[in-house]
């Protein structure tokens, strides 16, 4: 081989490990911008209004060991407002109920876990944490795009918003019942800043945990699916006929919830 064709190939070589290492980074590089733009909405919002404490990027450790972590907290006399940022494009399509919503760019489908679904865990984990002394506080499910995603589907949603930046403020304005007294907003604040994560290092380690935590549970949910067992509860698992397909789920249903698709 000629040194121009070597070079040529090492060239080659090297540009395909970039890319897919830069493919590997590009969902977390758009998490974190989403959640930046987010983050500059609610700071504004804040500004404007001594009613409004915002907290970022929390760490909520749940009773297996594992945190949940949420993008954005805002505390109002009205209540929590638990923030999920989605930084999509294209065309999305979903409800409250579905498991999974669809990204349309082009004549490309992906589907992804439903946010709401997603931020339902969040609120559940911050629930047990919180304990019974904030159990009566409000918490509101609040799903934020950005305006480079166009949520198509006519749905109307009970339980949650799935909003645009800009609309946030409106979403926060619509509760006008004071919910929390003084004293109870200020044990809240210090109780949501011991979650928050105080420096790099800090962040480096717990998202590290964080993520290891997650693959580690993946796998034991694909032991679980493997042997026809329910991840969720231990039951076995059936195989029933959909709208979209033949899906397993847990043989105690509706008790327990659990599905996953046959591809």
């Amino acid at each position: 081989m000629n040194t121009n064709l070597f070079y040529t190939f090492l060239l080659l070589f090297l540009f395909a490990l970039l890319a897919r290492w830069f493919k590997s980074k590009e969902a977390e590089w758009l998490g974190s911008l989403g959640e930046y733009k987010v983050r500059k909405e609610i700071n504004k919002i804040e500004e404007s209004s001594e009613k409004y404490k915002s907290f970022h990027d929390l760490y909520i450790p749940k009773q297996d060991g594992s945190t949940s972590q949420i993008d954005h907290i805002i505390l109002s006399d009205h209540g929590l407002y638990v923030i999920e940022t989605k930084n999509y494009s294209g065309w999305i399509f979903g409800d409250e109920t579905s498991k999974y919503w669809t990204q349309v760019i082009y004549k490309r489908k992906e589907k992804f876990l439903n946010p709401i679904f997603q931020n339902k865990g969040h609120i559940k984990a911050l629930r047990n944490w919180l304990g019974e002394e904030f159990a009566h506080i409000p918490i509101h499910s609040v799903v934020v795009l950005l305006p480079r995603a166009k949520f198509k589907s006519e749905v109307h949603f009970s339980n949650a918003y799935v909003i645009y930046p800009k609309q946030l403020k409106q979403v926060l304005e619509q509760h006008r019942t004071s919910e929390i007294d003084g004293e109870t907003k200020q044990q809240l604040i210090r109780k949501l800043e011991t979650v928050i994560v105080k420096n790099k290092q800090q962040q480096k380690e717990i998202k590290k945990r964080h993520v290891q935590t997650i693959q580690t549970n993946r796998k034991q949910e694909d032991r679980y699916i493997q042997q026809n067992r329910c991840p969720k509860c231990g039951s076995a698992l059936v195989i029933k006929n959909g709208k979209y397909g033949k899906f397993k789920c847990c043989s105690t249903y509706p008790k327990c919830r659990f599905t996953q698709k046959i591809r």
